[in-house]
């Protein structure tokens, strides 16, 4: 309730919303036929979703009641937006923005948005070709963030809006140009490690973040990491802790990981495919896992419509009990 007393923009916030008492839903569906969603996150103060958009320039708001409200709709149309991260102690919403409309090769920004008066408060230019495709906030209140065109991590520094380069790796590097390597990222709970999927080969890294260049690939027993030559599974996108598990999502399933050891550089691995297919992004919204059905490799990659609705789901994480 601090939170409450000392910000009365929030105040005012929460009253424009439904009643946060309103338990959250196992499935909510977006009215757009269009935007292909892609990133999903989570605010607990607000107990609103937050899902961008690759087409359409536009980021929405989903109330526990399932009314979507257009949080920024931005002049330029032929922007994205990707990854998304609410960083509830600090109040922003953290997104990433790339262009791969306008010109050739992709170009990108990290934004954030106050969340109570949903003004941009922070722009940061990354490289001149880049393609910022998901990140992460730790305590302190910086932000990670993967590059999917390049080998590399950033680093940014909101009181400086400034990145630099946190780790760069040849195991990061596309394979071809246009491929997607770096995707999907994730804090370890106790803050130490920060867990990094590539899509394209798939794998998964766990990075020391006193010491990134002692990153090592994850070591997995159980079901194949990835699962290798099933179509359903075209390389791995988002991630997310539950609480010490990581979940990573793929187009056709998910997979449970279950760490053995501290360092979060061995884990055991459960899958499932009873989820809809056309999932990119996963967030935790009050002890529970989300994903956003977003059809995007369908769409951009098959060529083929997408099966609507768009959706936010929960994804039981029963389904992977042996």
């Amino acid at each position: 309730m601090k939170h409450l007393a000392l910000v009365p923009s929030l105040i005012a916030s929460l009253l424009a919303l439904p009643s946060c008492d309103a338990p959250l839903q196992d499935s909510y569906a977006l009215d757009s036929t269009t935007s292909l969603p892609e990133g999903v996150a989570f605010d607990n103060v607000t107990h609103t979703f937050f899902a961008t958009a690759v087409n359409g320039a536009q980021i929405t708001r989903i109330t526990p009641l399932g009314q979507e409200i257009v949080f920024h709709s931005d002049v330029n149309t032929k922007l994205s937006f990707s990854g998304a991260h609410v960083d509830e102690e600090r109040r922003r919403l953290w997104v990433c923005v790339v262009d791969v409309k306008t010109n050739s090769s992709p170009t990108s920004e990290v934004w954030a948005f106050n969340i109570e008066n949903k003004q941009r408060t922070h722009r940061i230019a990354l490289p001149t070709v880049s393609f910022c495709n998901d990140l992460v906030a730790d305590d302190d209140g910086a932000v990670y963030a993967t590059d999917s065109a390049n080998p590399n991590i950033y680093r940014i520094d909101p009181r400086t809006q400034s990145f630099s380069v946190f780790l760069s790796a040849p195991e990061f590097t596309p394979v071809a140009p246009g491929t997607v390597a770096l995707n999907g990222l994730d804090l370890s709970p106790d803050g130490e490690r920060l867990l990094v999927v590539t899509t394209i080969p798939a794998a998964l890294y766990s990075i020391p973040v006193a010491d990134p260049q002692a990153f090592v690939p994850v070591r997995t027993t159980g079901d194949v990491f990835a699962m290798p030559g099933d179509p359903r599974f075209p390389g791995p996108d988002g991630i997310e802790f539950l609480d010490e598990t990581l979940y990573v999502a793929y187009d056709g399933g998910v997979q449970q990981l279950a760490f053995r050891d501290a360092d979060y550089t061995h884990a055991a691995v459960a899958t499932t495919t009873s989820v809809p297919t056309g999932l990119t992004s996963l967030t935790v919204a009050e002890g529970q896992l989300y994903a956003i059905d977003s059809e995007v490799f369908r769409a951009l990659y098959l060529f083929l419509p997408p099966e609507l609705p768009f959706s936010i789901l929960r994804v039981d994480t029963g389904l992977f009990d042996r």
